[in-house]
């Protein structure tokens, strides 16, 4: 039977629990081999703000220790110039063989922007969309978000795409950064080794809401 790939591309800045959920709910939802985790390096909409990609990649290689099913990747983190993620899932499928799966995980509210993407139309014929919807605390899901999601997004016109079933948490990254900043705990926010991490080296304690973006 043919591998499906899990690819979770993003900043993780850093990665958290929310991130955790989402693959592993992922994972068993959709029969997934495994679930690889690429820190993106020079992402190209978001610069500011940003810990360089080696601390943020560390951070991900502690979060995911404890699962076998995870694995992390440093593909982008020597690439040259913006991280585009259809030369990311290029590469995944090279390594994997043409028979494999590439299943994308995205959050829904980076769906309306995919129109922008590099090559988004190439992307779109590459990958299965595994979409993580914005859920409040205790929101249920709704098997008919796939549907809203494909209406109000037009750039996803022709795609594959799945709603990931997950526990609502409303845990971000910005939310921890905002918190280290002012001097408050995130533990139980990200795994206790990341938090280690955080501790040790006084991360984001001089971020800044301007520094978000």
């Amino acid at each position: 039977m043919p591998e499906q790939v899990g690819l979770f591309c993003g900043t993780f800045n850093p990665i958290h629990l929310g991130h955790l959920l989402i693959a592993e709910f992922a994972r068993e939802q959709f029969d997934l081999t495994k679930v690889i985790f690429v820190t993106s390096a020079h992402p190209p909409h978001r610069k500011a703000g940003l810990l360089p990609a080696k601390e943020r990649h560390e951070m991900v290689e502690a979060a995911i220790l404890g699962n076998p099913f995870f694995e992390s990747s440093s593909l982008e983190l020597n690439r040259p110039g913006p991280s585009y993620t259809i030369d990311t899932a290029r590469e995944v499928q090279a390594l994997y063989g043409e028979e494999a799966s590439i299943n994308l995980i995205v959050g829904s509210d980076n769906l309306p922007t995919l129109s922008g993407w590099h090559e988004a139309d190439k992307l779109i014929r590459l990958v299965r969309f595994l979409v993580a919807p914005r859920l409040a605390d205790g929101q249920s899901f709704d098997p008919g978000d796939a549907k809203d999601i494909k209406n109000n997004c037009p750039g996803l016109k022709g795609a594959d795409l799945d709603i990931i079933d997950f526990p609502a948490v409303s845990i971000s990254s910005s939310g921890i950064r905002r918190r280290l900043s002012q001097g408050f705990s995130v533990l139980y926010m990200v795994p206790a080794e990341v938090n280690e991490i955080i501790l040790a080296k006084d991360y984001y304690q001089d971020w800044t809401e301007d520094a978000s973006q």
